[in-house]
């Protein structure tokens, strides 16, 4: 009887019961259903602000190898498909860009992972250059990089957030490039580049604040 008024109470209760954020939660890109407050990132959910979940509850072991590892150590999840917005300076003599990508993590060529609204979002605070250089006299008509380059081709490029440093805004372009819109100048300052390479490994960015778009593997 007492076995049968338990198992009564379990359908009426605990089995019904939200999941807790104070509880760790496997996702997927499929299916990113995670509890209020938290973030799918690489099949797990993430409280918002933090770079790895909390895997110190006293009822799950797991070994520090089987961790989702972040892939950079000043940043956080841009968007809910992986990709992450990495902080810090680069330089193609230093820390290149693609250096701030960590864990397997590579710089973004795209924005096939984010949407326009969590890449201009104002939640997200500093720049951050994907790999992908734009072309045009301005960030209004900025488009694609030719196959062969245009006017100014490397003088902008496009990437996600507001640039902070520059004395040139962030504009949006109307000719978005593998969907993003966003796009920042070089300006000898925040920003120095080499207009003869068109690949972010070969810029300088001299603000931490802003940084780079990290992608999955």
């Amino acid at each position: 009887m007492r076995l049968a008024v338990l198992s009564l109470l379990c359908l009426l209760t605990a089995c019904f019961t939200e999941p807790s954020a104070d509880r760790v939660w496997r996702c997927s890109v499929d299916q990113p259903l995670c509890p209020e407050g938290q973030t799918c990132v690489n099949d797990w959910c993430v409280k918002d602000g933090t770079a790895t979940p909390d895997l110190a509850m006293p009822d799950l072991a797991m070994s520090s190898d089987m961790l989702p590892k972040a892939p950079c150590t000043d940043g956080f999840p841009i968007g809910t498909k992986g990709a992450w917005a990495c902080r810090g300076k680069f330089s193609p003599t230093a820390t290149k860009a693609s250096g701030l990508c960590q864990n397997g993590f590579k710089l973004c060529t795209d924005g096939f992972l984010i949407s326009d609204a969590e890449c201009s979002s104002s939640s997200v605070k500093g720049f951050f250059f994907a790999d992908l250089p734009a072309q045009g006299v301005n960030t209004s008509v900025a488009k694609c990089v030719d196959s062969i380059p245009g006017v100014g081709a490397g003088s902008m490029w496009y990437g996600c957030g507001a640039v902070i440093g520059s004395s040139f805004a962030t504009g949006r372009t109307q000719f978005p490039c593998k969907i993003l819109a966003l796009a920042t100048y070089c300006d000898n300052q925040t920003l120095i580049c080499n207009m003869a390479v068109l690949g972010l490994d070969a810029q300088r960015g001299e603000n931490a604040a802003n940084g780079v778009l990290c992608c999955p593997p």
